[in-house]
Order: C-alpha cells, then sequence, then structure tokens
C-alpha cells in the first residue's frame, strides 16, 4: 500500500469536501472487483447526468463528513467504498448507480439524498423511481385522455348520423 503525503491528504479532503457541498445526492457503493473497463464505463455514464465518482480512503471521507456538518460515518461502509455525487439530478445518478449494480459490476450500499442519509433498499427505490420526462409523459396522458374520449364518442354519433341518413337515401 502506497503511503499519501500529508500535503495530498489535505487536497484530498479539500476536493470531497467541494464535492460534498455541490451535491444534490451521494451515492456509496462497494465496488470491489470491478474491471478497468466497467469502472471507465460507470464514469462516463455518471459524467453524462452530471454525476462524478471519488475513491477515497474512508479515513479522509469521514474527516471531510465531519467538516461539513454530515452525520455519517464512512468507516461503517462494508468493502472498498466509492462515492458518487450527483450534482444535477439525484434521481439519474441513482439511476446510473442502479444499472452498473443489476450488472453485478458496484453494490449499493446508501446514501445521502436531500441531506438525509439513506440506507441501500431506501437509495435503490429512489433509483427505481420513474424519471421525471416519464412521470411528464403520464401526466400528459392523463389530462389528454377525457378530451380523447370525448372526441371518440362525438365521432362515432357522426358516424352513427352518417349511416342512418346514407340508408334513408337509398330507399
Amino acid at each position: 500500500m502506497t503511503t499519501i503525503t500529508k500535503e495530498k491528504k489535505k487536497e484530498i479532503v479539500k476536493e470531497f469536501r467541494d464535492n460534498i457541498a455541490r451535491q444534490k445526492a451521494v451515492f456509496f457503493v462497494n465496488f470491489k472487483g470491478i474491471k478497468g473497463e466497467k469502472s471507465r464505463e460507470l464514469r462516463s455514464e455518471l459524467k453524462k447526468e452530471d454525476s462524478g465518482m471519488m475513491v477515497v480512503r474512508k479515513t479522509l471521507a469521514k474527516i471531510a463528513f465531519e467538516k461539513e456538518g454530515i452525520d455519517f460515518d464512512p468507516l461503517s461502509l462494508e468493502g472498498e467504498a466509492g462515492f458518487i455525487f450527483g450534482f444535477g439530478d439525484g434521481i439519474s445518478t441513482a439511476k446510473v448507480a442502479r444499472k452498473f449494480e443489476k450488472e453485478d459490476s458496484v453494490t449499493l450500499l446508501g446514501g445521502i439524498f436531500e441531506g438525509s442519509v439513506i440506507t441501500a433498499d431506501e437509495a435503490k427505490a429512489i433509483a427505481d423511481l420513474p424519471s421525471r420526462e416519464e412521470l411528464i409523459g403520464k401526466l400528459l396522458g392523463t389530462m389528454s385522455a377525457p378530451t380523447t374520449g370525448f372526441v371518440r364518442v362525438l365521432q362515432g354519433n357522426i358516424k352513427g348520423l352518417l349511416t342512418v341518413l346514407s340508408k334513408k337515401a337509398e330507399a
């Protein structure tokens, strides 16, 4: 194991604190056993969602959380912990983490969402929520359903009237 100088540790803690200050959500993952290609793919997917991942020693993460006033002890996390920061939409960040968990690349261990520490099950539930676009689509579909039904009823009545008039004209 390589030793890190005190100055380097301070830089890592500072960068970690900066990420904590900017984040909308943080998800903790165990990335033990992830292959290099999968790791690059995960980081690329996260970047698309305005997110990022940091791998730091749990003791340095603990210092950063304490300095930011967050009551969480990363030493309680299992395995090799990675911290996924969602700077834009926390739900889309959770979806990326969940996707890689389903591919057996990482394991969701929990996170911090809207200022509260959440469990692994809660993080998975957040990841399984529909996206904003899906919810808007469902809402629009629900709102337009009565109008669509009304138009169909009117068309049915007009077709019925035309059928009656054409039969009358033939007779």
